[in-house]
């Protein structure tokens, strides 16, 4: 019974600071629009018709049309990955997650690095299959093909940005 308490507020922490890890993300500009794009069209359609416009139309119509759930493919059907969508997919990753925890020790981090969500690798004698678990989830909800979407967006528009990964 004590187990089930602390696994389930140790679940609610960890997703609390997902969210504000992804606020602190946003409040640094994320959705700045007025930085200079790279060069792409400003209209481009999915295969399914779906139009998307903007400086990364191309973009988001070729991950779009990669998209293997109708959840992800709604996040940015508005040519758009704001702080609400990645909040959204960390949700369901977190679900996900929370779901299949065994222990204390099964719930995540994520690490969110230049507009890039990605869970931080278990250690321990669950990790394997801890990583494993966390891995499915990311790729049940296409969090890996929308992180990299959100960092493709984040890069150009903050290019001047001196603590950007490589």
């Amino acid at each position: 019974m004590l187990t089930d308490i602390v696994v389930r507020v140790r679940c609610i922490v960890s997703i609390f600071g997902i969210i504000v890890a992804c606020l602190a993300c946003v409040a640094c500009g994320t959705e700045r629009q007025d930085a200079v794009p790279s060069p792409s069209q400003t209209t481009a359609k999915a295969e399914d018709g779906t139009e998307f416009t903007g400086a990364y139309a191309r973009r988001f119509a070729d991950t779009y049309d990669n998209l293997q759930t109708g959840f992800a493919r709604n996040l940015i059907k508005d040519g758009k990955i704001s702080e609400k969508d990645i909040a959204a997919l960390e949700s369901k990753v977190m679900d996900c997650i929370c779901a299949q925890a065994q222990s204390e020790d099964d719930f995540p981090t994520f690490d969110l690095t230049d507009g890039a969500l990605t869970p931080v690798p278990y250690t321990g004698a669950n990790a394997q299959k801890d990583n494993r678990v966390a891995k499915e989830c990311m790729e049940r909800y296409d969090g890996y093909k929308l992180s990299d979407l959100s960092q493709y967006v984040y890069r150009h528009e903050h290019p001047d940005d001196t603590h950007l990964s490589n």
